[in-house]
């Protein structure tokens, strides 16, 4: 199945929901998405500076052990855990913009901590520890909300158009941010670089505000539907779905190895390769060209391999691209190249796994169940992130930096080759129920 299929048969919108269009062109799809966009940039590039910025600020200022980083990466995504699902639940019954504009708020608050702190001479580590855990709920909370608000932004035929440039700036920010985060405080200190996050926050706030579109209407859950209940729909419907259980396990998979690998990194860079705190954010942050390289080929590939061949080649180029780096050897230019191709391969394949991933997702939940399946995907997916902070940090401890780097990615590279046995016949079974649906809606009716 090509792209060019996905986009004919993509739909889960109210299709009377017509936001404002704009007459610029059709890049920018409508005036209330482009403020949505641009205020998902600026939110997803600070929360994701900040999973760098919070842990080099415990290496630099109190030379953190690796168990140590480990437990702070750890404390910013282990929220996923325990905010996603209710969030969920929650807000399906509830406006999403509000909710995002209120998370927003809260973490600009809490990114302000840390200056406040610092001014008052009470500065940390467990200081690091609370801002990192409350701005990981909030975080945790609004990437939910926003997934669920979009539908109210566009028509159903503009959906995978919209979710792809939210990817890609989700893809950007995945790549890029980690990098500026590193230059910032390699520049300015950490108590600076947090009063960049508190603008940026605000500017997304402010953004969201901005939206003039009205929210579709919310459907309230019938007596006796509470929130358990609901959770458990959406973890039903993703176990029991074939193709949406084989892309939550592979996700949760790779989130939880990659974490470990970026965990061991910000110290294999700066304690074995001998880069300072900008030339890891900088090698870091040019994987960025890789994103831009997966976007702008992801429909050529897609429509040449089909959805499945895609994502299967997608997701073992970004498995395999970390191996460079331990194997990364030369001069301090050699090394500084060597790292980047890495981290650049990384951003093609991610880039272009996600793109097909979330539209394929999408395409196979029903609309009223979106924000569920939407949390129950991230509890699992993205809440491996913490676990393998955690995982990334003891095997750093136990094995150490370089030997702990190949096992972790020895372990992408088998979750791989499981994802590419069991998504083919997953993406078959899943396209032959839907058209049994679309011959029994067609079929004639007696009269």
């Amino acid at each position: 199945m090509t792209v060019s299929t996905l986009h004919a048969q993509e739909s889960h919108a109210n299709s009377s929901v017509r936001p404002r269009e704009s007459r610029v062109s059709r890049l920018i799809i409508n005036q209330d998405f482009t403020k949505f966009l641009l205020s998902q940039i600026v939110a997803q590039f600070a929360s994701k500076s900040l999973a760098v910025i919070l842990p080099l600020m415990a290496v630099i200022t109190f030379a953190a052990t690796p168990t140590q980083v480990g437990l702070l990466n750890a404390a910013q995504f282990f929220p996923v855990f325990v905010v996603t699902l209710f969030a969920g639940a929650w807000l399906d019954r509830r406006p999403r913009r509000p909710a995002l504009i209120a998370a927003y708020v809260g973490n600009g608050i809490l990114a302000a901590t840390l200056p406040l702190a610092t001014s008052l001479g009470i500065v940390h580590v467990y200081v690091l520890f609370f801002v990192a855990f409350g701005m990981g709920s909030l975080i945790a909370f609004s990437d939910v909300a926003y997934q669920a608000y979009i539908p109210n932004l566009v028509r159903s035929d503009q959906l995978v158009q919209a979710n792809s440039r939210l990817e890609v700036a989700f893809s950007l920010a995945m790549v890029g941010a980690p990098g500026l985060g590193g230059l910032l405080i390699g520049a300015f200190g950490g108590s600076t670089a947090m009063v960049s996050a508190v603008i940026a926050y605000v500017l997304a706030a402010i953004g969201v505000l901005a939206i003039r579109t009205r929210e579709k209407h919310v459907r309230v859950p019938e007596r006796g539907e509470g929130t358990l209940k609901r959770i458990a729909e959406g973890m039903k419907f993703t176990a029991k779905m074939p193709l949406l259980r084989v892309l939550t396990l592979q996700g949760a998979w790779f989130n939880l190895f990659e974490q470990a690998v970026l965990t061991l990194y910000l110290l294999y860079g700066i304690r074995v390769l001998g880069f300072s705190p900008q030339l890891v954010g900088l090698t870091m942050s040019l994987g960025a060209i890789g994103v831009l390289a997966g976007s702008a080929v992801a429909r050529l590939i897609g429509d040449k391999l089909g959805t499945t061949r895609v994502l299967i080649l997608g997701m073992g180029v970004a498995s395999i691209a970390p191996v460079i780096i331990p194997f990364a050897a030369g001069s301090q230019a050699v090394l500084i190249a060597l790292t980047t191709l890495s981290f650049i391969i990384y951003g093609i394949g991610m880039t272009v796994f996600n793109i097909y991933g979330i539209s394929l997702r999408q395409r196979a939940t029903p609309h009223g169940m979106l924000a569920r399946v939407s949390a129950t995907y991230r509890f699992l997916a993205f809440g491996a992130i913490g676990v393998g902070g955690i995982v990334g940090g003891l095997a750093g401890d136990s094995l150490g930096l370089r030997p702990a780097m190949f096992f972790c990615i020895i372990a992408l590279a088998v979750g791989w080759l499981a994802f590419a046995r069991s998504l083919p016949s997953a993406i078959t079974r899943f396209e032959e129920s839907e058209r049994a649906a679309e011959a029994a809606e067609n079929a004639p009716q007696a009269v």
